[in-house]
């Protein structure tokens, strides 16, 4: 059985991010990670080749020269191979753009299942799971938090919906989007670490992957950023001072009547 995941790398929360003068670009400190939800498919498909031993797994971004560094972490935690597309010049923001890279890739690997995580947690798009099985023309499931391969080329999948869950019988081939709750993600072993640092990382040109629809140039993209802007800042707070509850209970009760006007 062949299992592809599908990874993004994203920038560390903790990381700083500042926006450009003319609000049309990012400029993001160097500290990026696997994101979040990808990890909960990588450790999936870790599990599918645990329980049926003849499985291999394929790691594949589509990404700057930078994500080298989170596909090694996906061979630390047990991934066979990893490749990137190098995404240099392209438009790798745009979920349709990426969603057609990744789909001619699995085209020319081949495949049996492909997981990935539901969103990405910069963009919170959710839309690059779905669009790839599109592409591919194979069934989708969304959000799943239990997968189970039945044999028979098929799969038992739970998944979260809005007010419950719901269990679906899936044939395979398919692709699944994983969800916090379907496992716990392991931390890799320092053997693991060490096989990661050895092993190849294969770079790919986009060129060279036949894509839905031809190849893609810049006038492919769907998405323009008009702006970025910093959420607003939160409000400062007051503490009300006082020698007893009930001093303080009316200092509160003065402010808001001489300084709040809204008693």
């Amino acid at each position: 059985m062949k299992v592809l995941v599908f990874m993004k790398q994203v920038a560390d929360t903790e990381a700083r991010i500042i926006i450009s003068s003319d609000q049309k670009s990012l400029e993001v400190e160097n500290k990026y990670v696997v994101n979040f939800f990808d990890e909960f498919a990588v450790e999936e498909a870790i599990r599918i080749k645990e329980m049926l031993k003849d499985v291999e797994i394929t790691v594949c971004a589509f990404a700057p020269q930078r994500a080298v560094e989170a596909l090694r972490t996906t061979i630390a935690m047990g991934a066979d191979r990893a490749f990137l597309i190098n995404s240099t010049d392209r438009e790798a923001d745009d979920p349709l753009i990426v969603s057609r890279v990744l789909a001619g890739f699995a085209r020319k690997e081949g495949f049996d299942i492909v997981l990935c995580g539901r969103q990405a947690m910069d963009d919170e798009s959710a839309n690059v799971g779905p669009m790839v099985a599109e592409f591919l023309g194979i069934p989708h499931v969304s959000q799943v938090t239990k997968l189970t391969i039945t044999g028979g080329g098929k799969a038992e999948v739970e998944s979260e919906i809005e007010g419950g869950k719901r269990t679906s019988e899936v044939s395979l081939p398919a692709l699944f989007t994983c969800q916090k709750g379907l496992n716990e993600p392991r931390v890799p072993l320092i053997t693991g670490v060490m096989r990661a640092m050895k092993t190849q990382i294969d770079v790919l040109d986009p060129a060279s992957i036949e894509m839905p629809f031809g190849p893609i140039d810049r006038e492919a993209s769907k998405i323009t950023v008009l702006s970025y802007e910093a959420p607003a800042g939160r409000p400062s707070v007051r503490i009300m001072e006082g020698a007893s509850p009930e001093e303080k209970v009316q200092n509160l009760v003065r402010a808001l009547k001489d300084e709040a006007k809204v008693l």
